[in-house]
């Protein structure tokens, strides 16, 4: 176990027990002193998320995190590349998640319009990736309306400075308003 972990767990059971951390910490030293462990925690699949431009909420990510120490095999443990099987197979559903938690989905976004070179960025990783979705959607709209009959799409940025990846696609036919799941495999 290391040291930062500790002293995380240290702090927590001092703050929640109303104990000195310096006590706690030296009783978690000695018991992890002959043992190891690798500790996956949310944060890690959201960065992997994020630096792959999948947009994701915490809670799908932990959600995610439990499914796969679920079905992992402890003779083999748990590597990096069964986090990313797991992330491959999942898609933010946009049209299931209500407006007022749009701010809750996780990543840096761009907004362009259907063949446009420029794409507008919304956050920067690999710290500023929470809360702009819906920044992103009111400028996708306000392309929308600007340019009828024309797709503007909305999509995760991946780290790498790939393109990035359409997500939705946003077109204003006439007085409606067109929102579409844009999937990738």
């Amino acid at each position: 176990m290391n040291d930062i972990l500790l002293e995380e767990m240290a702090d927590a059971l001092a703050a929640e027990l109303h104990l000195d951390p310096n006590s706690i910490l030296s009783v978690l030293a000695r018991f992890w002193q002959d043992r190891i462990a690798h500790v996956w925690q949310v944060s890690d699949l959201i960065d992997l998320a994020c630096t792959q431009g999948r947009p994701i909420t915490r809670a799908d990510a932990q959600e995610m995190l439990h499914s796969v120490f679920e079905h992992h095999d402890s003779d083999r443990g748990l590597p990096r590349a069964d986090l990313e099987v797991e992330l491959q197979e999942y898609h933010l559903a946009f049209h299931a998640l209500p407006p007022e938690r749009q701010a809750e989905v996780l990543g840096v976004f761009s907004v362009w319009a259907q063949g446009a070179p420029i794409a507008h960025q919304f956050g920067v990783h690999p710290n500023q990736t929470a809360g702009h979705l819906p920044a992103a959607l009111s400028l996708a709209r306000e392309l929308a309306d600007a340019l009828p009959g024309v797709p503007i799409l909305l999509g995760g940025q991946p780290a790498s400075g790939d393109p990035p990846r359409p997500w939705l696609a946003i077109q204003r036919i006439e007085t409606l308003e067109e929102i579409q799941e844009v999937l990738h495999g």
